[in-house]
């Protein structure tokens, strides 16, 4: 004689449901936490910011940048604040268009080529 046990089932219909709903919603919520407002703010120092002339020369080459929000500069300090978007640009994005418009950063001299394209006074 044979003895065989019927088949042990246990079915979980509503632990089904909830794992199909928090699986969409586990997925919802870390994609959300992903995105953070990231405001920056980077000041350089600039030894030929003399004139407003100059900080115009280099608002406009900053203004091609994608993700600029406010510059602001200090002439008598030679100064110029920048305030960007971290997720859109990077700070080395900022100090190589103000390299190319001919200005000098402590670190990073301008090449002679934009620096001749600068009026006399700012050289």
């Amino acid at each position: 004689m044979r003895f065989t046990a019927p088949p042990f089932r246990i079915t979980f219909p509503a632990m089904k449901k909830y794992i199909l709903l928090l699986i969409p919603l586990t997925a919802a919520l870390l994609l959300s936490a992903c995105y953070r407002n990231d405001i920056r703010t980077a000041t350089f120092r600039i030894d030929q910011l003399r004139t407003q002339e100059s900080v115009q020369l280099i608002g406009k080459a900053l203004q091609q940048l994608e993700g600029i929000q406010e510059i602001r500069s200090d002439i008598e300090g030679r100064a110029l604040t920048v305030v960007f978007n971290g997720r859109l640009l990077y700070l080395k994005n900022i100090e190589f268009a103000i390299v190319s418009a001919g200005f000098s950063l402590p670190n990073w001299p301008a090449e002679a080529s934009a620096k001749d394209k600068l009026p006399e006074e700012l050289q």
